[in-house]
């Protein structure tokens, strides 16, 4: 029989491959655990998702950050503000800075005069210092992580099915062979 020959003559390449297989493999078991597994992992991940991850899942927020009136008093007796130092959002949320102080204060290139607002929206994920007049350091910290998609949910369940379904295939495959085995009853 030539190379040819052998290549097109039907079922012979999967014959020869199951020959060289050893005799606890199995396919079927293979896939059906990898297929248990994806379906475990997506529940897992699914699980964890909501009760851990309710806050990066959650939609977009607003998040309200008052400067209260007398801080600009308060930083010029050298005493610090109420202030935070650090702004964590997640990509989407908007950062809304209201000043009720009686002076304007400034956060990066903005300015906010007495009772005015700014919104700012946290359109991409970025961690940086800006200079501010609201902290007697005279700079705030704003981190803005990526809000998590289809494609990281996907990944995740991957990354935790791909194990768990090898396990089911090997606690199959043992139990399988314990059946088999006449000298284990």
């Amino acid at each position: 029989m030539t190379t040819a020959e052998l290549h097109l003559a039907p079922g012979r390449f999967a014959r020869g491959l199951r020959h060289r297989l050893p005799g606890w493999f199995s396919a079927r078991v293979l896939g059906g655990s990898l297929v248990s597994g994806f379906i475990m992992g997506a529940i897992l991940v699914a699980v964890a998702w909501t009760a851990f991850g309710s806050e990066i899942v959650a939609p977009p927020r607003d998040v309200q950050l008052t400067i209260p009136e007398g801080t600009a008093a308060l930083l010029a007796a050298g005493k610090p503000s109420a202030i935070p130092s650090q702004i964590s959002l997640t990509q989407g949320d908007r950062l809304i800075l209201v000043n009720d102080d009686v002076v304007t204060h400034t956060l990066g290139g903005w300015s906010i005069k007495p009772g005015g607002s700014l919104t700012i929206a946290a359109d991409s994920p970025v961690a940086s210092v800006f200079s501010c007049s609201i902290h007697k350091s005279g700079s705030i910290g704003l981190i803005v992580t990526p809000r998590p998609g289809l494609v990281d949910g996907i990944l995740i369940t991957l990354l935790v099915s791909v194990p768990i379904g090898l396990v089911l295939f090997a606690a199959a495959t043992v139990f399988r062979n314990l059946e088999m085995d006449p000298e284990a009853a």
